[in-house]
């Protein structure tokens, strides 16, 4: 089922989850960039939160950015710098419905662990309430590689991929250059880590100093690294889930989101599957892909060690033939993530309307630069509370960010 409340939920962005499960310890802290998107984006939460809920944030969003939400029609929750929260004995002694970070690690648990003797049974008896060393595995590439193996083994037939076309578990750097030979063109991923860092796409079939020096880090740190074959990819796409950590998976929706040349994100697709992705992605094939997913996830062990939201990243791909094929998981982000996220917007969002959701890390230019012209060019057209046409900062753009998050819609 999903959650459903009364006392305030507690939300907290923090999507340097992963690298903190990689570092193992309470002490992780990001990079200063990491840090400083962290920082920037910290009240994305507020789009799954109640007016009753509370978001846990750095720097409090100034009135001015409020009062625009307002008028655009978004429900304001709380808002609470997270250095307050902690020595706010009233706060942390206030009954609580659940703990929502963007994704748990041992750094989030122990940030968490004040708020937890007021949280409610419900949360307290849930799997993830506690971090234990298992959950590592959970979050882990080899376990995307599991499940999707056991997707594509359900249905041996022409829709998935081939099973040789599945990622590789690699110890050592010759492993990773046999896979090289193998598929000429390929892809290194690290075990751990999010927003499509720990990344490599090797186009020539070669592995230079800087590759292995690379590879090595990551054995020393993971003691493994993934590789898979570079897929002549047309769409990236995710299937969107709701797990109640008592072996019920419930089926979302979709997301449709693109990604760089390094396979960094970039956007999400908003008001439904983008109009070019359509004629291929038909309904037959999103009825056969989660119908397999959902019984594959329902069979896993993330089904009872697993609360919350989270997304199974798939990809639209042509074979060594040219016929099309669905790559059913290729990674599983065990959180909350940016399409999550569009599902939310997309409540707001008016039928037959569609745009993108987008990160802005223009480093030459601050965001409220950026507002200042978007907001001349493209203004936000709302009909019967609904978004219709236009542009909308979801971050304020009036406290000289260098990272931003904003929505660009149009009309069909």
């Amino acid at each position: 089922m999903m959650p459903t409340e009364i006392s305030p939920k507690i939300f907290i962005y923090n999507p340097t989850c992963e690298m903190a499960i990689a570092n193992g310890t309470v002490s992780f802290m990001p990079n200063k960039i990491l840090t400083k998107f962290e920082q920037d984006l910290d009240v994305l939460p507020m789009f799954f939160a109640d007016k009753m809920d509370t978001v846990l944030v750095h720097q409090l969003p100034d009135p001015q950015f409020i009062d625009l939400l307002i008028n655009a029609g978004v429900t304001i929750p709380n808002f609470k710098p997270i250095s307050a929260a902690l020595a706010d004995s009233d706060f942390i002694k206030m009954p609580k419905g659940s703990l929502h970070p963007w994704g748990w690690s041992p750094r989030i648990h122990h940030i968490f662990k004040p708020f937890k003797k007021s949280c409610s049974p419900d949360f307290l008896n849930q799997p993830n309430a506690c971090w234990k060393a298992e959950h590592r595995d959970l979050y882990s590439r080899k376990k995307a590689l599991e499940i999707g193996t056991d997707a594509i083994n359900r249905r041996k037939n022409s829709l998935f991929i081939d099973p040789d076309q599945t990622a590789q578990v690699c110890t050592s750097v010759l492993e990773v250059e046999n896979l090289m030979s193998k598929w000429k063109q390929i892809v290194i991923k690290a075990p751990l880590s999010s927003a499509g860092r720990g990344i490599q796409i090797l186009r020539y079939a070669s592995l230079n100093e800087s590759i292995i020096q690379s590879i090595n880090g990551i054995l020393a740190s993971q003691s493994y690294v993934m590789v898979e074959p570079f897929f002549n990819k047309l769409f990236d796409f995710s299937i969107q889930y709701y797990c109640d950590g008592k072996g019920e998976v419930n089926y979302l929706g979709l997301g449709f989101f693109e990604t760089d040349s390094k396979g960094q994100y970039l956007s999400n697709y908003l008001g439904g599957i983008p109009s070019k992705m359509e004629k291929l992605l038909t309904g037959k094939y999103i009825h056969e892909l989660e119908t397999c997913m959902s019984e594959t996830l329902a069979d896993s062990d993330i089904a009872p060690n697993y609360t919350g939201y989270f997304g199974v990243d798939c990809m639209l791909v042509l074979d060594r033939e040219e016929k099309l094929r669905i790559h059913p998981c290729l990674e599983i982000n065990l959180r909350y993530n940016m399409s999550t996220l569009a599902l939310f917007l997309n409540k707001n969002i008016r039928s037959g309307s569609k745009g993108n959701f987008k990160i802005f890390n223009q480093f030459k230019a601050s965001f409220d630069q950026f507002h200042l012209k978007m907001m001349k060019k493209h203004p936000l057209e709302i009909q019967d509370g609904k978004w219709v046409n236009g542009y909308l900062p979801l971050v304020s753009p009036f406290q000289n960010k260098t990272f931003g998050a904003y929505i660009l819609l149009e009309k069909e």
